[in-house]
């Protein structure tokens, strides 16, 4: 005889990784005909379940629903110098089309639907609706073959075995008070731990508090599960003192308030002096770096855009304005200066000196067109226009956190590894709670990783369970 459980497999999260993972994990115990009690168990109430999944527009590097991008592998591997795992990479690539199209099979639409980069060096797939169409669909769909999500409800602690096997887990409930549940099997999928302070500090470093989060959902994201499974053994990945980072306007609260529109302007620090190539590359590409820079180098950890008139003569401009408040404005150059608390004759002299560098050319908005400013440091490779049409526009812009990258080693089925590369019995992670990214994000592989991994994890986890019943542990 098996032994008596609350839960067979429990999914902590309630994002696109756990939703899938509870969901995968029904539909193979049904195909099976096995009668499993799957529950998923979410921190926030249900008006805000779901993490940074909820918010996110859901990026897919995918050429079409059945095809990655070309050199997705090549791609992630040499964004990470070679330090991610490229079995995890490549199984990531092999499963990508099948499972989005088992995502479309329980009711989500995708489309190539207008994105916030102008200029992009990879395509991007979107789901009609963004994670949230996603995480409502898919939970949606477990939730009629019978699993639970259980709100406001926060696991905090994993229970061993005398053999090291997982076999419960300690859940605190609204109010405080913790309980203990018996489980089969458990998968981690909570994201990662931008919304704790402790350990972004310990991790990220010196004024990691004031990094905002690139939406509420992040908030929710403390990094417990992390924390737990390393308490048991479990080996960490991906770089821990980094995060994807997001250039935004401070002023809003609006979620991803993107200012993805400066390669067509000049960014400068609060003393009005220039500090990058706004033009390196297509902005799909570079602005995380920008948004760094900005945190890690700038005073104040702030930067402004400025520009001008001309900035209303690209087109589609405000796709690339994600942010809900209106540009700060002024006549002048020195007084657009007195109005953004930067030095008003810097402020000048900076575009001045930026106006003489610009080279003719034709200038192209939606590719890299070598329209440069020479002989300055530091240079702009393209899209370099100068500013001298009134009104004058800026923008503050600042750095976000859209997720953090240090998380948990898995192998290719989700199952959570100890420091010697062993497997942890009944323990799985995916998405963010799963370690993978290291130095620059490849865009548009962070949900399709959850999606696929969260798949993989609930099929194994239902394998898992039903040998331990065969076996009676």
């Amino acid at each position: 005889m098996g032994r008596e459980v609350d839960y067979d497999i429990v999914v902590i999260g309630c994002g696109v990784a756990g939703t899938s993972a509870a969901l995968s994990a029904a539909e193979t115990a049904k195909k099976q005909g096995k009668k499993l009690k799957i529950a998923i168990l979410e921190r926030s109430d249900f008006d805000h379940r779901g993490g940074n999944s909820r918010w996110t527009a859901s990026y897919m590097r995918m050429k079409n629903i059945d095809e990655i991008a070309d050199h997705f592998v090549e791609d992630m591997m040499d964004f990470s110098d070679n330090y991610s795992d490229r079995k995890y990479i490549e199984t990531l690539a092999e499963n990508a089309g099948s499972t989005l199209r088992w995502v479309e099979e329980k009711g989500v639409e995708f489309d190539y639907l207008p994105t916030m980069f102008l200029t992009s060096n990879k395509p991007r797939l979107l789901p009609v609706g963004g994670g949230r169409a996603i995480i409502d669909t898919i939970s949606q769909r477990a939730a009629g073959l019978g699993v639970e999500i259980i709100y406001e409800a926060t696991a905090w602690k994993l229970l061993l075995d005398e053999e090291g096997v997982v076999d419960g887990l300690m859940i605190r409930v609204k109010g405080g008070t913790s309980v203990q549940l018996k489980v089969g099997a458990v998968v981690l999928a909570s994201g990662g731990f931008q919304g704790n302070q402790e350990m972004m500090a310990q991790y990220i470093g010196r004024d990691a508090h004031r990094i905002r989060t690139v939406c509420e959902g992040g908030l929710f994201n403390k990094g417990e599960a992390i924390r737990m499974a390393m308490d048991i053994g479990a080996k960490p990945a991906g770089q821990f003192d980094a995060f994807h980072a997001e250039p935004v306007d401070p002023r809003s609260n609006r979620e991803e308030a993107g200012v993805m529109v400066y390669p067509y302007a000049i960014l400068v620090d609060k003393n009005g002096k220039r500090f990058v190539d706004e033009g390196k590359s297509t902005v799909d590409e570079q602005y995380e770096q920008v948004a760094r820079t900005i945190f890690y180098d700038l005073p104040d950890h702030i930067a402004y855009m400025i520009t001008d008139q001309k900035m209303y003569d690209i087109p589609n401009y405000e796709q690339a304005l994600e942010t809900d408040k209106p540009p700060i404005t002024a006549g002048t150059l020195e007084e657009l200066a007195e109005k953004i608390g930067v030095p008003a004759q810097q402020l000048a002299a900076t575009v001045q000196e930026f106006n003489a560098a610009v080279q003719p050319g034709e200038f192209q908005y939606d590719k890299k067109d070598g329209k440069q400013a020479v002989g300055i440091t530091p240079p702009k490779s393209n899209w370099a226009i100068t500013i001298d049409q009134g009104p004058f526009i800026a923008y503050p812009v600042v750095c976000s956190n859209v997720f953090t990258n240090g998380g948990l080693a898995t192998d290719t089925n989700g199952s959570v590894l100890s420091q010697d590369d062993d497997v942890i019995p009944g323990l799985y992670a995916a998405g963010e709670t799963a370690g993978l990214y290291y130095g620059k994000y490849p865009g548009g592989t962070s949900v399709l990783r959850g999606l696929v991994f969260g798949r993989r994890a609930g099929e194994h986890a239902v394998s898992y369970v039903s040998n331990a019943e065969k076996m009676g542990v």
